[in-house]
């Protein structure tokens, strides 16, 4: 996927998106994942923009970096069984953020009636 300067998308998220989509491809496959410095080269951008991106996919589940070692891409069926793990955990926090934002939103009127 040729990355573009002059789309509305950030940098980072078209380099996320096509590492993405090569990981996919299995092009990582048993090996590292390539460098911070070689990345920037390949996508010719800085080294930060190329960290933001790998910060994405790793967010994402997709890969793993190991302090000393590299960083390396997880087994597609590890990184989906990981993804579902998080997501059934979104929707514990989503719906405790929620109960909490009532709780507010009822102090809150309760604070506005007795001000008034």
């Amino acid at each position: 996927m040729p990355i573009s300067r002059d789309a509305p998308s950030p940098l980072h998220l078209q380099i996320a998106s096509d590492l993405r989509q090569r990981i996919r491809a299995g092009e990582f496959e048993q090996k590292t994942f390539p460098s911070l410095r070689s990345l920037a080269k390949h996508y010719e951008t800085a080294q930060v923009t190329v960290h933001d991106a790998v910060k994405v996919l790793q967010q994402e589940k997709l890969i793993v970096s190991v302090s000393g070692k590299g960083t390396f891409v997880l087994p597609l069926e590890e990184a989906a069984s990981v993804g579902a793990n998080d997501s059934e955990g979104l929707t514990e926090q989503l719906a405790s953020l929620r109960t909490e934002l009532e709780e507010v939103k009822e102090r809150l009127s309760r604070l506005e009636s007795g001000a008034s």
